[in-house]
């Protein structure tokens, strides 16, 4: 008996990602290996250091994926603004977002979106676009500032309950021409209760991250983190690694360094924000503009420029920080003192540096 080839409602599948540490890589080939069973044309593009965005010929029949990783509950900076210069178009969209997912003996554990779905989706809903499908999707947390790498085991199991997840994702999608994962109803209201610890980390947190990473004594200056970052976010000073603000904390540097030079200075960020909290800054600002009266007003007042004064003190703080770094017995207690030395790296298995590259 013959197989009868699967049919879909869309003939060609444009996909973009943007990929850290190899999750969101992943989640991008296997919604194409799925779209190939249905004979689809199928475009795979990565928006690492992207200048313009010249899309392939849109049909009516055309679907877009983007796939990117949620930093902080938002989506990845790079890929939000990917999306808002995108060009206007009425073509599908479908969004991935790959969450920390997290394993314990043998629980799963979830990650949360916050405005990881919900942003994108306006954007591109506002530019014409029919939003036909949504995933939240929860591949091996890689957040290693804040947390030690999944052990082997886990990571493999998560990653296999996965692909066989996206592949019953892709059929209905690519089917019906319509599918939204439940998890994306399920977690709204948790994902709108966590938007204000979005927007303090996208004006302010992932300014903090971005200064926290270092080069212990042990880098050789091979550039391989130079020259695999997606943003263009590292540069060299005195044949040193220096991470600039514009660092999305994606954790590839640290996943791909051979030498595991690269470390999240913890005792400085501590530091840091112990100082910080020693200066009255809410009781200036409340004397200072008058703030008698309660409300989200005077809360929201408040709290922006809190968020400044903490971004001006951190800079301060990193200029003193990496002048310090020059020394290397001071190099080496920072060294000491990061939980990420001890902690072990995340990248997805089998993933190469040159995997990551344009396409």
């Amino acid at each position: 008996m013959k197989n009868i080839a699967k049919t879909s409602v869309f003939d060609s599948l444009v996909v973009y990602y943007f990929s850290g540490t190899g999750n969101a890589l992943r989640a991008s080939e296997w919604i194409s290996e799925a779209a190939e069973k249905y004979n689809m044309v199928i475009h795979l593009h990565s928006i690492d250091r992207f200048d313009k965005i010249i899309p392939p010929e849109l049909k009516d029949k055309t679907l877009i994926a983007f796939c990117y990783p949620t930093h902080g509950f938002n989506p990845a900076p790079l890929m939000l603004n990917f999306i808002v210069k995108f060009p206007r178009g009425k073509s599908s969209i479908v969004l991935i977002n790959t969450r920390g997912g997290l394993k314990f003996r043998n629980v799963y554990f979830p990650g949360i979106s916050g405005l990881a779905q919900l942003l994108p989706m306006l954007i591109l809903f506002l530019k014409g676009y029919k939003i036909r499908g949504s995933l939240p999707f929860d591949m091996p947390s890689n957040w290693i500032s804040i947390h030690p790498g999944l052990t082997d085991s886990a990571v493999k199991d998560i990653i296999k309950r996965r692909r066989e997840q996206i592949f019953r994702f892709a059929e209905r999608l690519l089917e019906k021409g319509r599918a939204f994962s439940y998890k994306f109803f399920v977690y709204m209201p948790l994902d709108i209760f966590v938007v204000p610890i979005t927007v303090g980390y996208y004006f302010c947190g992932r300014y903090i991250l971005a200064k926290s990473f270092f080069a212990s004594a042990d880098c050789n200056d091979c550039r391989i983190c130079v020259d695999n970052c997606p943003t263009q976010s590292i540069r060299l000073i005195n044949n040193r690694p220096y991470w600039k603000y514009t660092c999305e904390s994606c954790m590839r540097c640290i996943g791909i360094c051979p030498k595991k030079s690269i470390q999240t200075a913890h005792s400085f960020v501590i530091t840091m924000i112990y100082l910080f909290s020693l200066i009255p800054v809410t009781a200036a600002a409340v004397n200072i503009l008058d703030l008698k009266s309660s409300g989200i007003l005077q809360d929201i007042i408040v709290r922006v420029i809190n968020w400044i004064a903490v971004f001006i003190f951190m800079v301060a703080g990193y200029f003193i920080f990496s002048q310090m770094l020059r020394i290397k017995i001071v190099n080496r207690i920072f060294e000491y003192t990061s939980f990420t030395r001890y902690w072990k790296r995340y990248i997805v298995p089998e993933i190469k540096p040159k995997d990551f590259h344009f396409k």
